[in-house]
């Protein structure tokens, strides 16, 4: 197969995962109905071409005709590309019946992605190739790109996590099992940090109590013994008023001190350690239209946990505090615009959602958005890893 026709369907997964799979020189689009916007088919040209700049993509609308006019189109496309495929996943029935004409007039090879059985099929000539090529692996930058997106940075470097791991995870162990006064005793330590801390020696030492514009902030003496014994800090000192430690580095400096980047490390070391991911990602800053034009013009989002697992993938947000409806419908939406119909949406939160707020968890699980929250998180990674790959729902409000 030199050349590949698509239907267009506006779904990112139907329209360019055969592309990826079979890697043909040209992929020619039929447009049916609405014509593509311009940056939409731009967007579709640079992924093309971001898999294989020698490759082209091209656009034939088709309007809303009938199947005989489609089918002359069609057959135009045959004379200037005797050596073509077609990909009969998604399209109207008009179409599929314009283009079920076409294969067997011009006894075209013809295929279609079966989302029973996660795969592609025949329906004429196509075997040999369907099993060289394979399902594709999508990781996390193809998958925005395949969304029209590009992938720009990270807000919080994971980068030595690795050199970190033992450490890292045992601060997450302290993590889980005083999440309940976590966010306070990381508002403590960001806030004194600021005045009470020596960047050359990792030194910190500071009140007990600091307050600042009414709000009083109090160190955790506990939750601290306990990031002592287990390395993150070291060289503890409580006596009295004031609290003096070493940070282990300005790694887990950065851990500690930002509020809500545990829940997020949480997810991303459990899907991470778990093996069960081909790729995951920490809050992964993105463009919406792949278009890096400045800061000023540009649509940007961050997202809190990504991962992927052969062609699906998950979305997820991280709320330290309790989630609201709004933040139930961004992620959804942000899953579907540029995961596809492969992409699950996860919230997860520091707050047990199911007993704070039952309304908002019955909306998560109507929308089917995973939802891992404080009990959850006290259970540990198992359980985390349990509901990203097999999500469940309460069926009533469990008690308090």
């Amino acid at each position: 197969m030199k050349t590949l026709v698509e239907l267009y369907v506006n779904e990112q997964f139907d329209d360019l995962a055969a592309f990826l799979s079979f890697r043909p020189e040209t992929v020619l689009f039929l447009t049916p109905g609405t014509v593509p916007s311009r940056s939409a088919r731009e967007g579709i040209v640079r992924f093309v071409q971001s898999i294989d700049p020698s490759a082209k993509a091209g656009f034939i609308e088709a309007g809303n005709r009938s199947p005989d006019a489609i089918l002359t189109r069609l057959e135009n496309v045959f004379e200037e590309y005797p050596d073509c495929a077609v990909d009969l996943t998604g399209g109207s029935t008009t179409l599929l019946l314009a283009f079920s004409r076409f294969v067997e007039k011009k006894k075209v090879k013809a295929f279609y992605f079966d989302s029973l059985k996660n795969g592609f099929r025949s329906v004429r000539g196509m075997e040999k190739e369907i099993e060289r090529a394979g399902l594709p692996s999508i990781d996390i930058e193809t998958l925005f790109r395949m969304g029209g997106a590009a992938v720009t940075g990270t807000a919080h470097t994971t980068g030595p996590y690795r050199e970190n791991a033992e450490t890292v995870k045992a601060l997450l162990d302290v993590y889980s099992e005083h999440i309940d006064r976590w966010n306070a005793f990381s508002e403590y330590l960001q806030f004194a940090v600021r005045s009470c801390y020596d960047a050359r020696t990792q030194r910190f030492l500071a009140p007990s109590a600091v307050s600042n514009r009414g709000n009083l902030y109090l160190a955790n003496r506990s939750i601290l013994k306990k990031l002592n014994d287990c390395g993150a800090i070291s060289d503890l000192e409580t006596e009295g008023e004031t609290v003096g430690f070493l940070f282990r580095n300005s790694y887990i400096k950065e851990i500690l001190t930002t509020v809500g980047m545990c829940l997020e490390l949480y997810i991303y070391v459990s899907a991470l350690e778990s093996g069960l991911f081909d790729s995951v990602a920490m809050s992964v800053v993105f463009d919406w239209d792949g278009v890096i034009n400045g800061r000023m013009n540009d649509t940007t989002n961050e997202l809190d946990v990504l991962m992927t697992k052969g062609i699906s993938s998950l979305f997820v947000s991280c709320k330290a505090a309790r989630p609201d409806t709004r933040d139930l419908y961004e992620i959804s939406y942000l899953a579907k615009r540029f995961g596809g119909r492969n992409a699950r949406a996860v919230l997860a939160t520091a707050a047990d959602l199911s007993s704070d707020s039952w309304p908002n968890y019955m909306r998560a699980r109507d929308m089917g958005v995973t939802v891992i929250e404080k009990s959850d998180i006290r259970m540990g990674r198992e359980r985390v890893i349990k509901l990203l790959l097999d999500p469940e729902w309460y069926p009533e409000r469990p008690h308090k």
